[in-house]
């Protein structure tokens, strides 16, 4: 897509399809549509309010339990006028950051997946707070990745009785010059981060897209998954 300059206040989210589950990508549509209303509408997005909106339709039994990640930003007004982004997560779709000048991408969302569950087990055994660097391990067991929290499909009234995915928010400042990416699996889990370029003011942020495109690709996995990406700068 072409590069679009936003002026004013923004949500950008991500939804994708668990493969677990049948029909996945009609739960990850459901997310996102839910996500854009719910802002149309200046109502407060929250997986409480997702998980209810996308189920006051009554779906299609053969879509129940269909699943589905979220991965959203919502950019804010500070009091001085600066600009606060406002991160939720559930699952393994992922927010990366890259502050102004620096080399490296950070990850700022712990993926909901049995492997950081234990990881978090394991700490609190321990007596000890788990350090973020402990989280979203790469190269360990296929089964560990098993997700824990998602947004579901149903076909009936039960989900006036199921509780919504937990979600993970947080509030960060962002300054001129730093820029954000809104990713799902298909994307971090073929190219790792650390193999994305750098972003800079002079870059064209559709080829630097582009060139992620490639990346995927080309990878070791080549391109076994599809995959969504936002590349967001603050100019």
């Amino acid at each position: 897509m072409a590069v679009t300059p936003v002026v004013s206040l923004f949500c950008l989210a991500v939804s994708d399809g668990v493969a677990s589950s049948n029909y996945s990508q009609h739960c990850s549509k459901a997310v996102v549509k839910a996500v854009s209303r719910l802002w149309s509408e200046h109502k407060s997005i929250r997986s409480e309010t997702i998980h209810q909106l996308i189920n006051k339709t009554k779906h299609s039994s053969k879509r129940h339990g269909a699943a589905a990640t979220l991965a959203m930003i919502v950019g804010e007004l500070n009091s001085g006028g600066t600009i606060k982004a406002r991160i939720t997560h559930v699952g393994d779709s992922r927010i990366y950051l890259l502050p102004k000048g620096a080399a490296q991408w950070q990850c700022l969302t712990r993926d909901h997946n049995l492997l950081n569950e234990l990881i978090d087990q394991k700490a609190q055994e321990q007596g000890r707070q788990a350090e973020f660097a402990d989280y979203n391990r790469e190269g360990m067991a296929g089964s560990l990745y098993s997700i824990t929290e998602c947004f579901a499909l149903t076909s009936d009234s039960s989900y006036l009785n199921s509780e919504a995915p937990e979600s993970m928010s947080q509030t960060i400042d962002v300054n001129s010059g730093d820029c954000i990416l809104v990713c799902t699996d298909g994307i971090h889990d073929l190219v790792p981060s650390h193999e994305w370029q750098p972003v800079s003011a002079e870059t064209d942020l559709q080829e630097w897209l582009i060139t992620l495109k490639n990346q995927v690709y080309d990878s070791d996995g080549n391109a076994y998954d599809n995959g969504t990406a936002i590349l967001l700068r603050f100019d």
